[in-house]
């Protein structure tokens, strides 16, 4: 059985430890975005600067948006490796459950794949509402993200999106989805 607690307190701890890590290189980290893979198998954090966003828009203002807010654009990135190892380690103890290939060849997630996910990414929310309480004294403007790449839609980003951040944000984040999803 995973352990979800667990994996939400480590989520946590080692956001805090990147973000503090990071704030000593740089003091302008406007954005910090906890990145979970499709397979449930890995985990990271990017984050983004100010100053790298500057750079990144240029004179395109039109293109701000996109480098505002995707993650895949921005200065700072890393896995976290320990935890992606017992999550790894997990999803290839339960392939057989988590798996199966269908009528074509193909390889279909099955309903406890599923439901392991959902309960990762509930997690994840709880580890990035855990955060934000941790953190909003020393960082009170830091915005975070969370996302599943190719698998969270518009709706699912924003509505997380809003859970850890100002309305004014959510608004912002909302209007502008269309740009960097």
């Amino acid at each position: 059985m995973f352990d979800y607690e667990k994996f939400q307190r480590d989520v946590v701890a080692a956001m805090e430890e990147k973000l503090r890590e990071w704030s000593e290189e740089k003091d302008d980290i406007y954005i910090l975005l906890l990145d979970l893979s499709r397979g449930m198998d890995s985990v990271g954090v990017y984050a983004n600067t100010e100053e790298y966003l500057k750079e990144q828009v240029g004179d395109e203002p039109e293109d701000r948006w996109y480098y505002k807010y995707c993650e895949e654009e921005w200065e700072l990135c890393e896995v976290l490796d320990g935890i992606s190892s017992y999550m790894r380690a997990f999803v290839n103890e339960n392939s057989g459950q988590f798996s199966e290939t269908d009528d074509m060849g193909i390889i279909v997630y099955t309903e406890s794949f599923d439901a392991h996910c959902e309960q990762m990414i509930e997690s994840c929310k709880k580890a990035l509402e855990c955060f934000r309480e941790q953190t909003k004294k020393e960082f009170p403007e830091l915005l975070l993200d969370f996302n599943i790449r190719e698998y969270l839609d518009e709706e699912e980003r924003t509505e997380i999106f809003s859970l850890v951040n100002s309305k004014k944000a959510a608004k912002e984040y909302a209007k502008h989805i269309e740009d960097f999803n």
